[in-house]
């Protein structure tokens, strides 16, 4: 790929996950798509999936995976909070 092939395509991700519309990807772009409610919904239905297989029968999960899912999405919940505290 050359030199104009590889600006195109830097300049076609910064429009992407530039989420502010600054012109720059910066780390306020990267915290706003990596802290979201989407993701508490993922470790939402990673947490209820896993216990109603290990329930069910279906799965031998360690406790330890549920308790580190639900610490993750405690984590994103509570930096969601601060982010969105800030704003108001």
């Amino acid at each position: 790929m050359d030199r104009r092939g590889v600006d195109s395509m830097k300049r076609t991700l910064v429009k992407i996950l530039d989420v502010n519309d600054d012109g720059e990807l910066n780390i306020d772009d990267i915290r706003f798509l990596l802290v979201r409610h989407e993701w508490l919904f993922v470790a939402g239905i990673l947490i209820t999936s896993g216990s109603l297989a290990n329930v069910l029968g279906y799965a031998d999960i360690d406790s330890d995976w549920f308790w580190s899912f639900a610490g993750m999405g405690m984590m994103f919940e509570y930096l969601d909070d601060i982010r969105r505290r800030r704003k108001i």
